[in-house]
């Protein structure tokens, strides 16, 4: 009986160490990686790039990127907000790859510009 409850002790502490090392890891191996940019705010139109609007069947949308103190990190979360208005940026002061976007109810947030899957509303995310 003794022989038992020794093992399971060290099994038991075995798991503990294993994920007080690799959890963290573990945990973020399993969220989609993102790219975030704060928004450009010129002549009162918000400039973001092409790659930050996401196409979808019910219109174009962009992924505003919300966080929060974690234990070891911050914690992303990603908002979806639908586009009211998206065009090409003709003012060119980016070069080519920008849009102009309007979007209701949509603030100075940081924004996804890059996403290494599909996301979700209210989805957590890893910066990379």
């Amino acid at each position: 009986m003794k022989w038992i409850v020794t093992v399971l002790a060290v099994i038991f502490c075995v798991i503990i160490v294993f994920f007080s090392i690799k959890g963290e890891d573990l945990y973020y191996s399993t969220k989609p990686s993102v790219e975030v940019e704060r928004p450009i705010r010129v002549n009162g139109k918000v400039v973001l790039p092409e790659t930050s609007v996401f196409h979808g069947a019910d219109g174009d949308y962009i992924f505003t990127v919300e966080s929060e103190q974690g234990f070891s990190t911050e914690i992303l979360t990603v908002t979806k907000i639908r586009l009211t208005s998206c065009e090409p940026d003709d003012m060119g002061y980016f070069g080519e790859g920008y849009v102009l976007v309007e979007a209701e109810g949509y603030q100075n947030a940081p924004t996804v510009v890059w996403a290494s899957g599909e996301l979700k509303d209210g989805e957590r995310v890893v910066e990379k």
